[in-house]
């Protein structure tokens, strides 16, 4: 298939903002939406898509099943292509997340947690290598996940002090991101799971993915089992400020577990999910799954892998 990157795509679902609106502002805010394209770009190249992204009219996309990046122009020219080997020298492995700079210079993170530079021409600059390894083994970085503020890399990297992102209460008990420094890998632990999020607290729930976005100073971060984003100032060492309950009509949700290691979504039924998270100068767009209750679940044996194509047919997508 033809892969048509849109460029610029302002459907928002909720504009995010710190502070908060009075009436009048509510009163005139609709919310009957309409799908505008303002801008896109369409490349030549049949592939899959599995991440990427686009600045100073400059894209990139990661094609997943041929561990390999395209980069192309504003025009939709492709500039260079390079295909990694997963060994040896030149090793580049998964990097599903890809972050420009302002200044032109481009980062990506394997799903699996590593993390490198990469030269103008996509091929290795450097393995950014910190003090202890990833504990994340699932694909987590799939998700929105790593981004670049104030000459540092900030990055879901679990790992630090052993810590293991698959205990039920890591996200209470340990800094969610690392901040690196890419010259020399050097990092420090930043963001905590605010009081707001069910997450901080002793019970057990689903474990959440995090993702995340940053405009300006400021972090929005989401953890995808709540229906909350959770906002941060970097400029004052990652300090909470607030969180902003989107309030959905309908997102599922299978409540607090008896047990350690407990699992219900996709068992018994479907949670609600946030899917995406990005963050624009403008606002944020929020994209989410309504989720599939119990009962249509167990009718059309969604449980079962072969039937997981099925969920889209079950839920909506926000």
């Amino acid at each position: 298939m033809k892969i048509r990157i849109l460029a610029m795509l302002f459907l928002f679902f909720l504009l995010l903002a710190c502070s908060s609106n009075n009436k009048s502002d509510l009163e005139s805010f609709s919310n009957e939406w309409e799908l505008v394209i303002l801008d896109s770009i369409q490349v030549d190249y049949l592939g899959v898509v599995s991440g990427g992204d686009f600045r100073n009219g400059k894209g990139v996309f990661f094609n997943f099943q041929e561990n390999k990046l395209i980069e192309f122009d504003s025009t939709g020219k492709i500039s260079y292509e390079m295909t990694y080997p997963k060994d040896g020298p030149g090793k580049v492995e998964y990097p599903t997340q890809l972050r420009y700079t302002k200044d032109g210079r481009l980062f990506a993170a394997s799903f699996m947690g590593w993390l490198y530079e990469l030269n103008t021409d996509l091929s290795l600059k450097q393995e950014i290598k910190l003090s202890f390894p990833s504990e994340a083994k699932d694909g987590g970085g799939l998700l929105r996940n790593l981004e670049y503020w104030n000459d540092s890399l900030l990055s879901f990297y679990p790992g630090r002090d052993g810590a293991n992102p698959y205990d039920p209460h890591f996200f209470r008990d340990h800094f969610l991101l690392e901040k690196i420094d890419p010259r020399t890998g050097g990092s420090e632990p930043i963001i905590k799971t605010p009081s707001t999020s069910r997450y901080s607290s002793d019970k057990y729930y689903e474990r959440p993915w995090v993702q995340f976005g940053i405009s300006g100073n400021i972090l929005f971060l989401a953890l995808s089992n709540e229906p909350m984003i959770h906002t941060f100032d970097l400029s004052h060492g990652g300090e909470y400020l607030n969180t902003i309950d989107i309030q959905p009509s309908k997102f599922l949700d299978n409540g607090e577990h008896q047990e350690k290691y407990q699992y219900i979504s996709e068992r018994k039924m479907l949670d609600g999910e946030i899917r995406q998270l990005f963050v624009t100068e403008k606002g944020s767009v929020v994209i989410f799954m309504e989720g599939i209750d119990e009962d249509v679940f167990f009718q059309n044996e969604l449980h079962i892998p072969k039937n997981f194509p099925k969920y889209k047919d079950f839920q909506n997508q926000i």
